[in-house]
């Protein structure tokens, strides 16, 4: 087999050639590289290469660095050339250097550069050349600087919280709090680092949380108020808000909970609680009934007065979130709205009300009042009702004995009046006739004639003596028991008493007591005031015109109110309204009569507790109206 042979001339050109053609290819990356790559000799402190990226990166083109093999040095930031003023020591002593500085390009600007530096020493250790390589780091730079705040902001954020934040690992072992959570426990941070969240409760608090945290673990988020034990031993109480850790993968790898001391707050709890306890006690041993509820009239509270109120005055108990609404008539309704609106407004409402039942009338004072919020804004109402029958009873026995005194000084007036004017006229004549008896000289016929005059005025003494005895016996019986007596009966009584007169004139009498259909009162009273209003206004009817006479009721707060209306003469009240119910008092002379009706009528609404007016015109008939205790 024949030997090769190589040519060594032709083995040597083609090394050449494949250096040149590395070196070539080095070039172009060394170019086109961002990063500087530089190479000095130090012997000759001259720059032997330097990349062009120099330019893009300094602002100068390469032969500047050619120029001044410390020219690099001069675009330092100054405040930062103190960081490569040992590089030299370090480089002499073989050691690589690997500094981050700023510099300060052609442009003026600013930017930060990572420059790594390796020594070469020659056989005796000195330091001959150094190649290096510098890039821009400026955006990482910038980057590491947001992270930078970023963190402090996080850390400055989660140490200056007011809540203590509180991370454990999947072994429920503390791996971070923040300073308020130390605060709160009274530990330090190191103190707390790997203990359980179990070590700062007692044994009921430890049950309680290992059921929270088995939940924990299977993802549940919560809020709970828990109990702890602070270092120096003191119970503190704090909300948290716990939520699970779970990895990429979904695996528990711990909890984080915001911590938050509602230590005072549960205190001031508790103490609402007794506040509240205390209120309530009052509320429900007070002697006023209350009922609470909001704009919308939905029932929020109440104590157990109102609903023993409830139940006795209207048969209905009481529920919360209930409307009022349903606890009042329809034909009530309108006027406690009314009232509402009026209370809501600012208005104080407060008036007495009597209650009738079978075991007889009840009085009570109530209340209405606004309930506002911190702006000043309604937001409800409460009711208070309080029974003041015994107050009330005496008030108006008071007012009763005070009204009996004025009217017996009035009648005693009257009587006055009427001894000496209706008394005294025939009693004078009895007195003269008497001296006429004496006369002997009169005969048999004069003295038939004397004797029947005095009869007659003694006759009149009597009657006046029995109209009297009637006024009295009228007062006495203010005492007669008391019953529900309903207006149209009455009407109906009256219309039937005097069929043929009704037929004869014609008379019509109207009726309407939708608004009050009953009275609780003395029947004897009411039927007299009746009988005496409703025949007058028969009895003084205008010649040639039938009789139509209107009655009607309505309810006004805490009385009755009963109008009787005709088409009658009617009086001149000008002229006779301060006699209009005075007794022997008539001003029709056509009529016959004593002048008792009116009087009688005004003396049993009065003993009643009640008053009587009258609207008159002549020619234009007459309307009475009467108020009674309701």
């Amino acid at each position: 087999m024949k030997k090769e042979t190589t040519n060594p001339a032709f083995e040597n050109s083609l090394m050449r050639t494949e250096n040149i053609d590395a070196q070539q290819e080095l070039r172009v990356y060394f170019n086109a590289m961002d990063e500087v790559f530089f190479s000095v000799d130090m012997i000759n402190n001259r720059v032997i290469q330097i990349s062009p990226a120099c330019e893009k990166l300094y602002g100068y083109d390469p032969a500047y660095f050619f120029e001044n093999h410390l020219f690099w040095f001069d675009l330092i930031h100054p405040d930062n050339k103190h960081i490569i003023e040992q590089e030299d020591r370090q480089l002499e002593l073989g050691k690589i250097v690997d500094n981050q500085y700023r510099i300060i390009r052609k442009d003026k600007a600013i930017r930060w550069v990572e420059n790594k530096i390796i020594p070469k020493l020659d056989a005796n250790g000195k330091l001959v050349r150094v190649d290096g390589i510098t890039r821009d780091i400026t955006d990482k730079k910038i980057a590491e600087e947001k992270l930078k705040q970023s963190e402090a902001r996080y850390r400055q954020i989660v140490e200056t919280a007011q809540e203590g934040i509180w991370t454990i690992d999947k072994y429920d072992k503390t791996n971070f709090v923040n300073k308020k959570m130390c605060d709160i426990l009274g530990y330090t941070a190191e103190a707390m680092m790997g203990k359980e969240l179990y070590d700062f409760m007692d044994k009921e608090g430890k049950i309680y949380a290992l059921e929270c945290m088995e939940r924990r673990r299977k993802g549940s988020k919560e809020n709970l108020d828990i109990r702890y034990i602070t270092k120096s031993g003191q119970d503190v109480w704090c909300n948290i808000s716990a939520n699970p850790i779970f990895d990429e993968k979904g695996i528990y790898n711990g909890s984080l909970a915001m911590v938050t001391d509602i230590t005072q707050r549960k205190r001031d709890e508790e103490t609402v609680k007794k506040s509240e306890a205390n209120l309530r006690a009052l509320f429900e041993n007070t002697d006023t009934a209350y009922v609470l509820f909001d704009s919308d009239f939905v029932i929020i509270s109440f104590n157990s007065l109102a609903q023993k109120y409830s139940q006795e005055q209207n048969n209905q108990t009481l529920y919360v979130n209930s409307s009022v609404k349903d606890y009042f008539t329809a034909e009530r309704w309108p006027f406690i709205k009314n009232t509402l609106e009026k209370v809501a407004k600012g208005e104080h409402i407060a008036y007495e009300i009597s209650l009738s039942n079978p075991s007889g009338v009840k009085w009570y004072d109530v209340r209405w009042l606004n309930v506002k919020d911190a702006d000043g804004k309604n937001t409800g109402f409460i009711l208070a009702n309080k029974e003041i029958t015994a107050t009330k009873n005496a008030e108006l026995e008071r007012e009763k004995i005070t009204a009996d005194l004025i009217q017996h000084d009035k009648d005693l007036e009257q009587f006055t009046y009427i001894i000496s004017h209706n008394l005294r006229a025939p009693v004078a004549n009895i007195l003269g006739l008497a001296g006429m008896l004496h006369d002997h000289d009169l005969d048999g016929e004069a003295k038939i004639e004397v004797f029947e005059r005095v009869a007659q005025s003694i006759k009149n003494i009597d009657t006046v003596i029995k109209d009297l005895n009637q006024v009295l016996q009228a007062r006495e019986m203010v005492s007669e028991k008391k019953e529900t007596i309903y207006f149209d009966d009455i009407v109906e009584a009256f219309k039937a008493s005097i069929h043929d007169v009704v037929l004869n004139e014609k008379v019509q009498v109207k009726y309407n007591f939708n608004e009050a259909e009953s009275i609780f009162c003395i029947p004897s009273y009411i039927n007299s005031v009746f009988y005496n209003l409703l025949s007058n206004s028969i009895k003084y009817r205008k010649p040639g015109m039938s009789p139509i006479i209107t009655v009607k009721s309505r309810k006004i707060a805490d009385k009755i109110e009963l109008r009787f209306k005709d088409n009658g003469k009617g009086i001149d009240l000008e002229k006779h309204s301060r006699h209009i119910f005075g007794m022997y008092k008539r001003f029709d002379p056509s009529m016959e009569g004593k002048g008792l009706g009116l009087f009688m009528v005004k003396t049993q609404i009065e003993a009643l507790g009640g008053t009587i007016k009258i609207k008159s015109k002549a020619g234009m008939g007459t309307e009475f109206v009467i108020q009674l205790p309701g």
